[in-house]
């Protein structure tokens, strides 16, 4: 974890099990061109099979650098393991897997084409795929686990307007289901993509528990305050795809100077499995203070 990145605002990263992915013994290579291996093991939970649904965390890079789609802090439906899978395919690969896994997949760019039809590559290309299983699902468990969800998220949502209607009754509620409600207008530059955001912030659940502030005063008002810690502005490139969804989408209604409360319904933050101490299905209400947008391009 990062000294000015809390664990809340920061999604988990990959690096947490890299090194031991990226060593070059232990793969298993297959006449399809793939190389695979299991990074951390798991063989006494349960194993993924045909037909299974598995969700977690995936980043894809394009040859170990670019970074081309990650889900990283916000667990989701993966992949369908197929019911007839082919010898030496992903599929055959995903069903040596366990609950909570760790796994690298290498493959030739052209393979994985549904990852990479909008990004240039050459035939030579490898795509690195890093995961980690945090659920197997049968497909009949499937279906009762996705009305079970859609239950909760129904019963989230009614609890989440009721709260908002008591507390932030000026709140714009967004297509997307966030809340927004601007304290005060920012007079600067426009939080855009590729810029340098400077944010301080607290974030809470519904009920007032604080989990992460970067601002010393309300960190010793909640006796949070940790004295080895940096308590000043996190900066972060905006559009890096390593923060929450409805983090990301607040900031892009915000200016430099500008404050505001984002009530981010669990859907756009850490869902159904949570995150560290937050709990599955927690809205979280932050609140946000741009102190600088900065162009890297030309600061």
């Amino acid at each position: 974890m990062k000294n000015k990145v809390s664990y809340i605002v920061v999604v988990g990263i990959v690096s947490i099990f890299l090194a031991s992915c990226t060593s070059k013994s232990g793969f298993t290579d297959t006449e399809l061109g793939f190389s695979f291996k299991r990074c951390t093991k798991n063989d006494t939970s349960p194993k993924a099979k045909q037909g299974d649904v598995i969700f977690g965390q995936m980043k894809i890079l394009l040859n170990n650098k670019k970074e081309i789609y990650s889900n990283y802090g916000s667990p989701d439906r993966l992949f369908v393991i197929s019911s007839n899978p082919k010898v030496g395919s992903i599929d055959e690969f995903l069903m040596t897997l366990h609950l909570g896994d760790s796994a690298i997949m290498i493959a030739p760019a052209d393979s994985l084409l549904q990852y990479t039809k909008n990004i240039e590559t050459r035939s030579d290309d490898k795509i690195y795929v890093y995961l980690t299983i945090s659920q197997i699902i049968s497909a009949a468990e499937l279906n009762v686990h996705e009305r079970q969800t859609q239950e909760k998220q129904r019963q989230e949502e009614e609890a989440l307007t009721n709260y908002v209607l008591e507390k932030y009754d000026r709140a714009e509620k967004k297509e997307s289901g966030l809340f927004y409600l601007s304290l005060k207008e920012g007079i600067g530059k426009k939080v855009e993509f590729g810029k340098r955001i400077f944010v301080r912030y607290s974030v809470t659940d519904t009920a007032g528990n604080l989990y992460d502030t970067n601002i010393e005063e309300i960190a010793k008002k909640h006796s949070t305050f940790r004295p080895e810690r940096a308590y000043k502005p996190f900066d972060f490139l905006f559009g890096d795809d390593s923060l929450i969804p409805g983090w990301y989408e607040g900031l892009s209604y915000m200016k430099e100077g500008g404050r505001a409360i984002l009530i981010i319904p669990s859907k756009l933050a850490y869902g159904e499995m949570g995150f560290g101490q937050i709990p599955p299905y927690t809205p979280l209400v932050f609140n946000i203070t741009v102190v600088k947008v900065k162009d890297e391009e030309t600061e």
